[in-house]
């Protein structure tokens, strides 16, 4: 019998060739197409996904900065970080230019803790008395020394255990020791500059008054003002007259500067000046005077402010930590401003300033800033710089603070104009 026909082995063997074929071609056109494919979707543009109209918009918002921090490219602002004032629609900017290691700043949040430890124990701040305000040096920056009286009574152990709380969260650097081994008698220092005198006597009794000067007189400047009448009126309305320094660029520039006039009030033009990391880090906002401008630059940049707001009585830095450092540049503005008549008032945002000497060698006379009101934007912070300010004043004979249209510091003024110690003179920066 013939073998019988392995007809399996004849037809996978007959329909390999096709199968590898199909095969073939199949992937060939796969990566074809895959390459088609890709080089179409590089070469079309991107879709952006159509904005839903039933969506509502998102706005974005930056955290207003705190007070004494430097914040990029803000406002108009007031100094020193300086700026248009806080009003119930406005968010308040950031007032003031950091100064680096600034001393001040430290004596500045002591004082913060000494009025935080008395509000815990339920005291009034009005039982804490200036006895005493002297300026000192440290590493070159001015500071005021203080001398305190708290009237506290018999029960300081829980005051003092919480002002060392304090101390230890808002300046680590600052050490509370007795004075000869007297729990009463305390002396509060920082990096080891005596900084605070604290006497906290068991009873009040009539001490030697401190020796004053006759006719102390404090001048009160507000600066960054010209965005909000309603500000500028109620300072207006104070029971004494404050100075009022509007920045030119400001919304409402001009009519705060005709309410000033109409008032008898001192005015002054916030001229910006360049400050330290402008404008990355501080920017001083439109018509800055700056360093590297051409002395024809310079002058002709400080004109165009000035015809803003021209009858203005003189003129104080907005900003400008960076400016008032260079001589050849405080020369071409201090010369411009003596020719037209009218003073300059240094904000002192810098300790290296050199306006003193380039107002020697003019011939001018020299004003400075000495007290900040309102870097710590609270009102019984604010009512204690005030307090010292007039210790100051009563001390020297002149004392000039500066601060900044906001509500806490026109609540601190109205509540200052009730208790303030009316041997001291509030006058005009011309009347010192």
């Amino acid at each position: 019998m013939p073998p019988k026909k392995r007809k399996g082995k004849k037809k996978a063997s007959s329909s390999s060739p096709k199968f590898s074929l199909f095969k073939t071609l199949l992937w060939t056109c796969v990566i074809l197409l895959t390459g088609l494919s890709l080089f179409v979707a590089m070469h079309l543009p991107l879709r952006t996904p159509a904005t839903r109209h039933d969506s509502p918009p998102v706005t974005r918002t930056t955290p207003a900065p705190k007070p004494g921090q430097t914040a990029g490219a803000n406002r108009p602002v007031p100094d020193h970080g300086e700026t248009p004032q806080a009003t119930s629609a406005q968010p308040k900017a950031q007032a003031y230019e950091v100064t680096v290691d600034d001393f001040e700043d430290r004596v500045r949040n002591v004082d913060m803790a000494i009025l935080q430890a008395l509000a815990t124990q339920g005291a009034s701040q009005n039982i804490l008395r200036h006895k005493a305000v002297e300026a000192r040096v440290h590493n070159g920056q001015e500071f005021f020394y203080q001398n305190l009286t708290v009237s506290l009574g018999q029960d300081i152990f829980d005051f003092l255990a919480q002002l060392k709380l304090n101390l230890a969260e808002l300046e680590p650097g600052a050490v509370l020791a007795t004075v000869e081994g007297n729990p009463r008698d305390l002396e509060i220092s920082i990096l080891g500059e005596p900084t605070h005198h604290l006497f906290i006597p068991l009873r009040l009794t009539p001490e030697p008054p401190e020796p004053v000067v006759s006719a102390p007189r404090l001048v009160i400047v507000i600066d960054d003002l010209g965005e909000s009448m309603t500000t500028a009126r109620r300072l207006a309305a104070l029971p004494f007259k404050v100075s009022f320094s509007v920045l030119p660029h400001n919304s409402k520039a001009r009519q705060v500067a005709d309410l000033a006039r109409r008032e008898g009030l001192e005015l002054l033009l916030h001229l910006p000046c360049e400050p330290d990391g402008y404008p990355k880090t501080a920017n001083s906002g439109p018509g800055t005077l700056r360093v590297n401008m051409s002395e024809a630059v310079l002058e002709q940049t400080l004109a165009d402010n000035l015809s803003r707001l021209p009858e203005v009585d003189g003129v104080n830095n907005h900003m400008g930590s960076r400016l008032t450092q260079n001589a050849k540049a405080m020369t071409v503005v201090l010369a411009h401003l003596k020719g037209r008549g009218k003073f300059f008032l240094d904000s002192l945002t810098t300790p290296k300033s050199c306006v003193r000497q380039v107002s020697k060698n003019l011939g001018m006379r020299y004003y400075r800033r000495h007290i900040f009101l309102d870097n710590s934007a609270t009102e019984h912070a604010i009512l204690l710089q005030l307090r010292k300010a007039e210790a100051l004043a009563k001390r020297t004979g002149v004392a000039v603070a500066i601060g900044h249209p906001y509500p806490e510091t026109l609540s601190a003024l109205e509540a200052w104009a009730r208790t303030r110690d009316m041997d001291v003179t509030i006058c005009k920066i011309q009347d010192i």
